[in-house]
């Protein structure tokens, strides 16, 4: 189901904003919270070039038992760049300690470690953990931080 939504961006939504108002390729961004994060991890890994930056908030990183993790292996078996600027949030609360059914602070460590191992040179990756933020009190926390990263004053 992922991968048709991806086509639906790709194909109908953003030619249908960019035929709609003006808009900048070098300023698209993908924000994501939760699932929406997944998504955006599976553009990243498929696409990169999709969007000029991602927001992934609170990614469920956990869903299909870490599949995920074997996407991005793949791509870097393919790859040796990741031309993309990320910056991935979540809050403190989403671990175990707080939240009984998924690791999301431990599994956004491993995801940006495993990201920073590879050493693309192209990759600019920023990540938090949000102090005192929960699965859904860090949304608004973390897309504010995201976009002062990605699109920063000039």
């Amino acid at each position: 189901r992922g991968a048709a939504y991806q086509v639906y961006l790709r194909d109908r939504v953003l030619p249908f904003i960019a035929q709609r108002y003006r808009t900048d390729p070098r300023r698209s961004l993908f924000l994501g919270h939760s699932y929406g994060a997944l998504l955006g991890a599976q553009i990243l890994f498929t696409d990169p070039g999709m969007f000029s930056g991602y927001i992934l908030g609170s990614p469920s990183l956990w869903f299909d038992k870490r599949h995920i993790f074997g996407v991005e292996a793949a791509y870097a078996a393919r790859h040796r760049d990741l031309p993309a600027r990320v910056y991935m949030y979540v809050g403190q609360y989403e671990s175990p300690r707080y939240n009984r059914t998924a690791e999301m602070v431990g599994d956004s460590r491993e995801f940006e470690a495993r990201l920073k191992q590879r050493k693309y040179p192209n990759l600019v990756l920023k990540s938090d953990v949000l102090n005192d933020e929960d699965h859904m009190s860090a949304a608004p926390r973390g897309f504010t931080h995201g976009l002062k990263f990605l699109l920063p004053a000039r």
